[in-house]
């Protein structure tokens, strides 16, 4: 296990725990009301054992602050969320640890919402417009949650522009099988995407674990996981209009966790690391994990 590389876990229900309000810019609003909140996680996260800090960008997208009346922050919180990630990277850098940045790029208009994707061209368009503000500040981009095809496409080649690795995650959640949320196949996703890391994410680690043996079957770059930790999502469900998150689920301990992260190593993944409901706690279960069997 030399070769795994153990992530952060989830930012914003992080945030939420530790007091921050709850509301349609969700973790983003943390940049708005409490930067240095974002900075206490990051380096929480890196005591636990995290080798990747993904930057508080998910909430990010222009579509999104355009439609909160803060389309005029675009710039200035991306860069925020970007300079606060690469800060404590470097300070733990410093101290002799090998920490890196990954920049969030992610679904913009709603997470497992693929029928609201927009058209290839809308999308590069806004995926630049946010790239071009963490790439300054990050090591790799990571497109998350991605709920298409075509989504998973446009975040990739967007990022791609900035000459920095490019890693691509797709939800499950919404889909049966082994498809994405759109219902397309995880193997059909990967062979139309170009990425140096394929990941399943956002989606409870159970559906992950299913997916999994056809996501490394279809690929001979690394594979990567980092489930959620949500109880079951209704169907009609949608933070954009202000829906409150669902509930964590409470069975789903650091020990737990780290049973599924064991199962998903057996199969060939070489990246874990958690997402929301997913906390220090947690990543420091995988880390001493890791630690113990050499990883």
């Amino acid at each position: 296990m030399n070769d795994i590389l153990l992530l952060d876990g989830g930012m914003g229900q992080e945030l939420v725990s530790r007091g921050m309000t709850e509301g349609q810019l969700w973790s983003g609003q943390a940049l708005v009301d409490d930067p240095e909140l974002v900075r206490t996680v990051h380096r929480d996260y890196v005591a636990a054992g995290a080798q990747v800090l993904t930057t508080n960008s998910y909430a990010l997208g222009s579509a999104r602050l355009e439609k909160l009346g803060l389309g005029d922050r675009v710039a200035e919180l991306n860069d925020l969320a970007g300079r606060i990630a690469r800060e404590v990277a470097d300070e733990a850098n410093a101290a002799g640890k090998q920490v890196t940045v990954a920049g969030s790029l992610p679904p913009y208009r709603g997470s497992y919402q693929p029928d609201r994707v927009a058209d290839r061209d809308t999308l590069l368009a806004e995926y630049k417009r946010q790239a071009v503000h963490l790439a300054p500040h990050v090591d790799v981009f990571v497109a998350e949650t991605m709920s298409t095809i075509a989504e998973g496409q446009a975040a990739t080649d967007a990022a791609r522009s900035f000459d920095k690795p490019v890693w691509v995650a797709w939800t499950m959640t919404g889909a049966s099988g082994a498809n994405i949320a759109s219902g397309e196949s995880i193997a059909d996703a990967v062979a139309a995407t170009t990425a140096d890391a394929y990941f399943l994410n956002c989606s409870d680690p159970e559906r992950i674990t299913s997916g999994l043996e056809v996501l490394v079957a279809a690929t001979d770059k690394p594979v990567g996981a980092y489930a959620n930790g949500f109880a079951a999502i209704p169907e009609d469900w949608d933070i954009m209009r202000g829906d409150a998150l669902p509930d964590a689920r409470v069975d789903l301990t650091p020990k737990r966790y780290l049973e599924f992260t064991k199962t998903w190593l057996d199969l060939g993944v070489s990246i874990v690391g958690g997402c929301c409901e997913v906390g220090p706690d947690h990543i420091n279960a995988m880390a001493h994990h890791l630690s113990q069997e050499g990883g």
